[in-house]
């Protein structure tokens, strides 16, 4: 089966890429190394690594990695002791070094090697020759992201433009409020698709068509990361069954895709962030996290953000369905690529072209 598949630039005549890009292994493992082993991911909260020795764990494809706060700041190294493989720090904490959870082996927060039991009768052993391997680590707002290849751009690159689009909600400001997850059974490539076009909002998601304005929704692609307008739809005179209300010039959501995976929607005072990891080739995580400018105080304020995550769970539900439903049907035999609407499905074309420029 082939991995080259052609790919046209221009969403008016082109065709979506090949049902086998979805479900053949193949393709899974080229991602693994080509697009997540070279692009940021959000691994984890600023605010779990904010004080001196603060670690935190997290994975990247399946490469695992450890930031940890040093000294000179953040760094970021692979969760791979150089002896034989152990991890140098599980889940998160606050250590003034780093040991192996095998053998001792124990490391600075440099990623410098200080000892080595037992090492003395080992000939020509020099502890300088085994130092972490590094990654590299940034921050955005009150999240951190990390990048397996030293030679990439850095994340400000990736996302240049969003800070300005994004100011007036003050993400820096927002703290963490809870986390969920699921697991799907579908491509992590198609729980993309779908998150990047709102055509599919009208017919899966009428609650969520009831508060947005679908007329004026649209998307605004940049280099590698997506913007969809979303703006709030006005509430009629007494009418009392509306979930989200304008308020001001925050009248609208914006949904922030940074490729390959990594989704910031942004609304009413909060931020939700989505990742979504792959779990196999039919199988993908998705870990919500919310952020709030303001964290529920007060029983009135608690009971408004339960409505607003079980409104968000009631959207996520349908979409765990329709997604599951292409996900097997992606293996009929009577499929393999279909077209864009070139009004509506932007942002799930050049989501496919950057999987086509890193693959091919």
């Amino acid at each position: 089966m082939s991995l080259l598949f052609p790919f046209d630039p221009d969403i008016t005549r082109a065709s979506t890429i090949p049902s086998r890009c979805y479900v053949d292994p193949v393709f899974l493992a080229l991602e693994e190394e080509r697009v997540f082993g070279r692009t940021w991911q959000l691994v984890g909260k600023l605010e779990d690594v904010a004080e001196q020795g603060a670690f935190l764990t997290a994975q990247i494809a399946r490469e695992p990695i450890v930031v940890v706060r040093g000294a000179e700041g953040l760094r970021g190294f692979h969760n791979v002791c150089l002896h034989r493989a152990g991890p140098v720090a599980e889940g998160c904490g606050k250590r003034q070094t780093l040991q192996c959870r095998y053998h001792g082996w124990t490391y600075d927060l440099n990623g410098k090697l200080l000892r080595a039991p037992e090492m003395e009768e080992s000939a020509g052993f020099n502890a300088a020759d085994f130092q972490l391997l590094p990654v590299q680590v940034d921050t955005w707002g009150p999240l951190v992201f990390a990048n397996l290849d030293l030679k990439a751009l850095p994340l400000a690159h990736f996302m240049d433009g969003i800070a300005p689009r994004t100011a007036r909600f003050a993400p820096e400001m927002m703290r963490f409020v809870m986390r969920k997850s699921w697991t799907i059974a579908c491509n992590w490539k198609v729980y993309v698709d779908n998150y990047l076009e709102g055509y599919h909002i009208p017919v899966v998601h009428p609650g969520l068509h009831k508060e947005l304005d679908y007329d004026a929704y649209r998307v605004e692609p940049h280099r590698h990361w997506s913007l969809q307008h979303a703006p709030i739809r006005e509430v009629e005179q007494g009418a009392n069954d509306r979930l989200y209300v304008p308020k001001g010039d925050a009248n609208d959501a914006s949904y922030l895709w940074l490729f390959p995976n990594v989704m910031l929607n942004i609304y009413l005072g909060q931020m939700q962030t989505n990742v979504v990891i792959p779990r196999g080739t039919d199988s993908c995580e998705v870990v919500f996290e919310w952020y709030a400018a303001t964290p529920p105080a007060d029983d009135a304020a608690r009971a408004n953000w339960a409505k607003l995550v079980a409104f968000s769970d009631d959207v996520q539900d349908e979409d765990i369905s329709i997604c599951e439903r292409v996900h097997t049907n992606l293996r009929s035999r009577s499929y393999d690529r279909g077209r864009y609407s070139a009004k509506r499905e932007v942002g799930v074309h050049h989501f496919h072209g950057l999987i086509h420029e890193f693959l091919t």
